[in-house]
């Protein structure tokens, strides 16, 4: 049927891996018990367990889990408002959604947010109308990086939140906000410089709406200006809005969150791999069974989290009409980091793409022009998440083995075997760089440490597991793109 058959070695490899992914996750669920360090400060679990605990420990999804909770009702409040926008043919849609994202803001943070937040995106918009000069534009973006980053380093929990007269949680969620909107922010000057028409669609109101539509204000995904401003626009017929159909998609996608927020709370029960991890004596003597299946873990549950927090504002940015990326890509079946940060957070990697990476190579432009390119566009990573060491250190190994995967295709090209045995190693750093980012850099460091210095026979078992790994995940990516071949010869 135009799929590719698979062969006995690579049948071999997907049950081999497979069965040792079960193994490692069993491991893990049998050493999350009552034995562990700082187990009796875990939350009472749901009583269905059993008496188990809910590993509780992870900020950010305790956080985000209660912002959506508090603010369901401004959910639905956006919905249903901007459906009467389009019934009633309103012509401000920039300005109806700024009112209702700083009404949200206002109820949430409190008017000094609401007002640092305003002066962010009145400071961009001036600068973008006083010069179209693109380094101008660029300049303000890391003026409001560098007062971000130093704000975090020298007042965030000492003095920001008495400053505010918000908690630490809400704190957070600002820092969040706040990062988000310099890409906005960017992004829309960007689109404004470059534009034929530089009225329409690029006023100040334009930029509010865009900065604080409320549906991705804090969850995400985030998205270009080109992409939202299609909003703006009363596209329908009044026949043909849909609106019971569009709702119903709307809930059904919002159901799908419902139970990957469960699936979620069901793993928290079952594998404690955040209280784990803040025992470095117990990770540095523990099984590498358990060792690696916390690893993996612990980036299932990033990625079911992400699937959920940006699962929400796709759902309902599909509803008012705008052409949101995909949802996260499943990492239990990416081989090639390169495709982590193509297809993983899809908005942020095209504003990288599109602003940073383009603007400083093209296709023909020479392969140290290109690794230059990837060079600046990681270090604009690493300084917008913040000067942190497992910052810095995640970058940098993340940048590293996206070159050294350009190396291993160039030089193998189609020979997927010979390109496994070499990639592997590549992809095994990949993975590792990333408990750096997960955990902190103490963790990473235990990881680096028992997976190349502890032993040969350590390293060479894990090779041979990952390598199973990779040719699963160069397995699945033909039959994807045997399918969209498929697809474009039947259309």
């Amino acid at each position: 049927m135009g799929f590719p058959k698979i062969t006995v070695d690579t049948a071999l490899c997907i049950g081999f891996y497979v069965s040792c992914l079960c193994y490692s996750f069993y491991k893990v669920f049998k050493i999350s018990n009552d034995g562990l360090q700082n187990y009796y400060y875990l939350e009472e679990g749901w009583s269905f367990f059993g008496g188990r605990r809910r590993d509780d420990y992870d900020w950010e999804w305790e956080i985000y889990k209660k912002y959506a909770i508090d603010n369901a009702f401004i959910f639905v409040f956006h919905a249903v408002s901007f459906e009467l926008i389009r019934i009633f043919r309103i012509k401000h849609i920039s300005l109806v959604l700024s009112l209702i994202g700083c009404a949200a803001t206002l109820y949430n943070y409190g008017i000094k947010v609401l007002v640092i937040l305003l002066l962010q995106n009145i400071t961009f918009f001036a600068i973008s109308s006083w010069s179209k000069k693109v380094r101008f534009l660029w300049a303000k973006a890391f003026f409001w990086i560098a007062v971000i980053n130093s704000t975090k380093l020298l007042y965030f929990y000492d003095q920001l939140n008495l400053l505010l007269d918000i908690d630490n949680d809400k704190l957070l969620e600002f820092s969040i906000i706040i990062s988000w909107n310099v890409i906005k922010c960017t992004s829309f000057c960007l689109d404004k410089a470059a534009a034929k028409s530089k009225g329409e669609n690029y006023r100040l109101t334009d930029l509010l709406g865009y900065s604080f539509y409320f549906p991705l204000l804090l969850y995400g995904p985030v998205i270009i200006y080109t992409r939202f401003k299609e909003c703006q626009k009363v596209s329908y017929e009044h026949d043909n809005l849909h609106t019971l159909n569009r709702f119903k998609k709307l809930f059904c996608q919002l159901i799908v969150c419902v139970l990957w927020a469960l699936i979620m709370e069901i793993g928290q029960h079952l594998f404690y791999i955040n209280i784990i991890h803040l025992d470095l004596k117990l990770i540095q003597q523990t099984n590498l069974w358990v060792l690696y299946g916390l690893g993996l873990l612990m980036a299932h549950f990033f990625f079911v989290k992400y699937v959920i927090y940006y699962g929400i504002g796709i759902a309902f940015g599909v509803f008012d009409g705008i052409e949101m990326p995909q949802k996260p890509i499943c990492i239990g079946r990416v081989h090639l980091y390169s495709d982590m940060w193509k297809f993983f957070d899809r908005g942020l990697y095209e504003f990288l793409f599109r602003y940073i990476y383009t603007q400083l190579c093209t296709k023909t432009s020479s392969g140290v022009r290109k690794i230059m390119a990837s060079l600046a566009t990681f270090m604009f990573i690493y300084v917008w998440h913040g000067l942190y060491t497992f910052v810095m250190i995640w970058s940098a190994l993340n940048w590293i083995c996206v070159v050294l995967e350009g190396f291993v295709k160039n030089i193998f090209g189609n020979n997927t075997r010979l390109g496994a045995l070499v990639g592997t190693h590549v992809f095994i750093l990949s993975v590792l760089s990333n408990f750096f980012f997960f955990a902190r850099e103490e963790v990473g460091y235990v990881y680096i440490k028992r997976t190349y210095f502890e032993s040969i026979s350590n390293y060479a078992v894990l090779y041979i597991v990952t390598y199973c790994f990779y040719r699963t995940g160069e397995w699945i990516k033909s039959i994807e793109s045997n399918r969209k071949s498929l697809f474009k010869k039947t259309y």
